[in-house]
């Protein structure tokens, strides 16, 4: 894959590709530093794209909130101010000219670094840059704004009015820049303020006051000035002051007493886990590594940070907390309702992967054990997977799923939330639950630990009264917060009109308001009864340990788990889309009801007039994983909306050739699974674009489904997908994941070996037959969401046109 990303400080452009192309990425990166062509007609194209992302970014209410807060803080002259992006009028006015100007200033050799990750010695690499970069010219020398610090005349507090039901608070503090000293005391400090359930602010404003349902901070440096930022969610019929004044204390409390020894432990390790995890990826050590040198001026500087954190003292963070988050020097927004009453080319085969080494032992008492050894880094990931989901759920349970695998870690047998919380942070682990199960990476010493951790919270939860209280404000806040998103109308009325509203596969996964206030302890505990047993479960470990050893390790966690005498029964579903649908159904935003969809119409429409895109899902009915024309369909997505770079037909026609969008895809292999998935064909766009994406998503798909794929695209679609897949397997969690599936599946220990000759056997005629199979315009319901009154339809096209 390769895309580029630009920050306040750099501009980055990433290949990650298997080991016999990375001299192709070479040479489009030279061909890039001195080669722009600015064509007037894809320059005209990119505008419409941007402007497209422009919009993105102006219908999340948050996004503006936050902007607003970084023009408070810097001030109408410092370049922080304003929106990576731009402003709209910013890119309407741009010319090619200036882009010209401004690629002549800025892309040249002495101006970049280079970073590369993976299977290469340092003598490869450097005679493979050196032969493509080697001969470009030096520029003029980089002239860098330097550091200042950033003048901020406090405090300032204002409103965003938006069409938002859940009031949220954003403040910043300017802090430190990038390299200054005090800039580790800093995460430390926001670590043990605002990071997780053991921190500060959460057990003082979240728990202890239930003054908000989420709250989290952090400090944030950058080349010309850090801020240190804290975000909030007030809780219902809570006033703005009680919250600011209970954050206050809290800072306060720091500033006066200090930080503990033990936090400050606790932090230390769990940044330094962090930082260890983080290396297991190439593509994020590489960009780590580019990064520091760009923002730092040394690449070894996120290499030796760690150390730093190791010397920060609770004298430092008393200090900086001190220096730095004190009132008058915050800007502080309020993002509220508008009704506001609250008064204030080369061939691929050495990419070709080997069989895994799986080891496969199911227990006594029916738990499947999968082992995988892979040494190198001191990390060991265990996941614990369950069938469950919203699948077995009735009408009245909706949401009782995904509110049941919340509540795993908030107290079990053995530990309480905050001791679970406490011993992960002392350790520098990582632990995450959901209504799947649960799975927990830790450095390799504190292996046990780990399991015992992951043992609790799927065979002990105790589901305290309080903290399904908690979690039950937490959700209905989240519920509210969703209903300003026009992707979750858009997903939630698409799966209604899929699968059925009456069926739990067309429900909301989170539930609704009505559901999830009637869930009682008693409901929670039998759920988590009915699904989270032995004969349902799958734990997969990878990582660094002998396998004969971890064996033993997970049967004495898990053995002496009971197996229900009741055999487990999950329901089956066979769904079929009407041979044809027609009409239309139209919601408003204020009274949309997934229920009442009705699965006949063509067209549902839920119309938001406040936001600037409408979004639009073109879906069908897909297939199960296990369904024999996966390979086939997984070449077609690729070909049709899922390629990398924008090179597929989708991105290619309605993003890069007709500008219509920033993001468009579609892919049908994606959502397969044990029950059948959907096609989706997506596109986010304007109201007076919508008819004319429409038109020309239905025509790629009739070309895809009638006419041949070239050579071209299927090579490259098949040399893609093998290559691409080693990047599915370069951290433990994912090795587990596939494990998970490959157990889940029944697709083989030789799974990746199979993969890569299913891939290779995929031919042209196969994609035209699964495309004329599964792609049925007829049988596709549109569902638009958005400013959808402000649609225009198509003008009429003359006779013999």
């Amino acid at each position: 894959s390769n895309n580029a990303f630009t920050s306040n400080d750099y501009t980055a452009y990433y290949f990650e590709l298997p080991k016999s192309r990375y001299k192709e990425a070479l040479k489009i990166e030279a061909d890039r530093m001195r080669h722009l062509t600015l064509d007037l007609t894809e320059f005209d194209s990119e505008k419409k794209v941007v402007q497209s992302e422009s919009d993105i970014s102006a219908d999340d209410p948050s996004s503006q909130l936050w902007e607003k807060l970084g023009q408070a803080l810097y001030g109408s002259t410092h370049p922080y101010s304003h929106p990576v992006l731009g402003h709209p009028q910013d890119v309407e006015d741009i010319s090619r000219r200036d882009m010209r100007l401004f690629y002549d200033a800025h892309y040249h050799p002495n101006h970049a670094t280079m970073v590369m990750v993976g299977d290469i010695t340092d003598e490869e690499a450097l005679g493979a840059v050196k032969g493509h970069f080697g001969n470009i010219p030096r520029g003029p020398d980089l002239n860098r704004p330097e550091p200042t610090e950033v003048v901020f005349n406090g405090p300032v507090e204002f409103e965003v009015k938006n069409q938002v039901d859940v009031i949220e608070l954003g403040r910043q503090y300017p802090t430190a820049r990038s390299g200054h000293a005090d800039v580790p005391a800093l995460d430390v400090l926001g670590m043990i303020l605002g990071s997780g359930v053991t921190s500060r602010l959460y057990r003082s404003v979240v728990e202890d006051k239930r003054l908000a349902t989420g709250i989290s901070c952090g400090n944030y440096d950058q080349r010309l000035g850090g801020t240190f930022w804290l975000w909030a969610q007030l809780a219902p019929d809570k006033s703005r002051e009680e919250l600011i004044e209970a954050i206050e204390l809290e800072i306060q409390q720091v500033i006066d007493s200090g930080v503990t020894a033990d936090e400050l432990d606790r932090t230390k390790n769990r940044f330094i886990s962090d930082r260890i995890f983080s290396q297991e990826s190439a593509s994020s050590l590489a960009q780590s590594l580019g990064s520091s040198q760009t923002v730092y001026d040394s690449w070894k500087y996120t290499l030796e940070y760690p150390d730093l954190i190791r010397g920060v003292t609770a004298q430092d963070v008393r200090r900086v907390a001190a220096a730095y988050l004190y009132p008058k020097n915050s800007a502080t927004g309020w993002l509220v309702p508008k009704l506001s009453k609250d008064p204030s080319g080369e061939s691929i085969a050495d990419a070709r992967p080997e069989p895994l080494g799986i080891k496969r032992v199911v227990l006594l008492n029916g738990l499947t054990v999968l082992l995988l050894e892979r040494r190198g880094l001191p990390v060991v990931s265990v996941q614990a997977a369950v069938r469950a989901g919203k699948s077995g759920e009735s009408a009245a349970e909706n949401g009782l799923s995904s509110f049941t695998g919340a509540l795993l870690d908030v107290g079990t047998r053995d530990f309480t939330k905050q001791q679970i919380a406490e011993t992960l942070e002392t350790i520098g682990g990582e632990l995450g639950v959901s209504d799947g199960g649960a799975s927990v990476k830790v450095l390799t010493e504190h292996t046990d630990t780990g399991l015992n951790l992951l043992s609790q919270v799927m065979q002990y939860p105790t589901f305290p009264d309080a903290e399904i209280e908690l979690a039950r404000d937490q959700t209905l806040a989240g519920l509210e917060a969703s209903r300003n998103e026009t992707g979750w109308f858009a997903r939630n009325a698409a799966a209604a009109a899929l699968y059925g509203a009456d069926n739990p596969l067309g429900r909301p996964s989170d539930g609704s308001v009505k559901t999830v206030n009637s869930f009682s302890r008693k409901q929670v505990v039998d759920w988590h009864s009915r699904y989270f047993r032995p004969d349902n479960c799958i734990v997969a470990a990878v990582g660094d340990f002998d396998s004969d050893a971890m064996l033993k390790r997970i049967s004495e966690k898990f053995g002496s788990w009971k197996k229900p005498s009741t055999p487990l029964k999950f329901p089956e579903f066979d769904f079929k889309r009407p041979a044809k649908l027609e009409g239309e159904q139209v919601f408003s935003f204020t009274n949309f009801d997934p229920s009442k969809v009705d699965s006949t119409r063509k067209r549902i429409l839920i119309d938001h007039p406040e936001k600037d895109q409408v979004v639009v899902r073109l879906q069908t009915i897909g297939i199960r994983r296990d369904n024999p024309d996966y390979y086939p369909l997984l070449v077609m997505d690729n070909i049709l909306g899922t390629s990398p770079g924008f090179t597929d037909r989708f991105s290619g026609t309605l993003r890069d050739k007709m500008g219509l969008a920033y993001s468009t895809y579609a892919n049908i292999s994606a959502g397969s699974g044990i029950y059948q998935g959907s096609f989706l064909g997506y596109i986010g766009t304007r109201a007076e674009n919508v008819e004319l994406a429409l038109q020309t998503m239905y025509r790629l798909i009739e070309e895809i489904r009638t006419e041949p794929v070239s050579d071209d695209e299927i090579n490259a679609a098949r040399d893609y997908l093998k290559g691409s897949f080693v990047f599915d397997l370069e951290t433990t969690g994912q090795l587990g994941s596939l494990l998970i599936n490959i157990e889940r599946y029944q697709l083989g220990a030789d799974y990746l070996v199979k993969y890569a000759d299913a891939i290779s056997a995929v031919t042209k005629e196969d994609i035209t037959r699964v495309a004329k199979k599964y792609l049925v315009p007829e049988q596709m319901v549109e569902v638009l969401a958005g400013p959808v009154t402000k649609i225009t339809p198509l003008p009429d096209t003359p006779e013999g046109d």
